[in-house]
């Protein structure tokens, strides 16, 4: 007896193409693959300047800078699938010196409004515009 092996052809599947398109899609338009903005605002009033050294532990030195009184100092950057970022600046006017961590994904991708983070240095310190209550809510001292 003998037996035969029939091969049918590779038929064209739209499923096929269209479930890797709408998952692309639903990808590239989560906040968390898209691009971030984080803005560093000098408010400390008078001719106070504010120094700052901004950097990602994962990504790379911003460098530093002296951010002018009502002026202020932003960068942006994506983030890619699988990775978390944060970006911590050391600042400073006068006397005082601190470091903050001024963007952490798990913390901010939600409460910054359009993927923009827009931190207000006070001299009593650091407000974050909060998109939810559209309003600077103190974040630290």
């Amino acid at each position: 007896m003998k037996s035969t092996i029939t091969m049918t052809p590779w038929k064209f599947d739209e499923q096929m193409i269209m479930f890797p398109l709408v998952l692309l899609v639903i990808i590239c338009s989560h906040p968390t693959v898209n691009g971030f903005e984080v803005f560093l605002i000098n408010n400390l009033g008078g001719n106070t300047n504010l120094a700052v050294h901004c950097f990602s532990p994962q990504v790379k030195d911003l460098g530093s800078r002296v951010i002018l009184p009502g002026d202020d100092f932003h960068w942006e950057f994506g983030i890619n699938i699988g990775t978390t970022a944060e970006y911590e600046c050391d600042m400073g006017f006068g006397n005082k010196q601190k470091r903050f961590l001024v963007f952490a994904e798990r913390r901010d991708a939600l409460r910054c409004g359009n993927q923009k983070c827009y931190w207000r240095v006070d001299r009593d310190g650091l407000y974050l515009y909060i998109k939810e209550v559209d309003d600077y809510q103190k974040q630290f001292s």
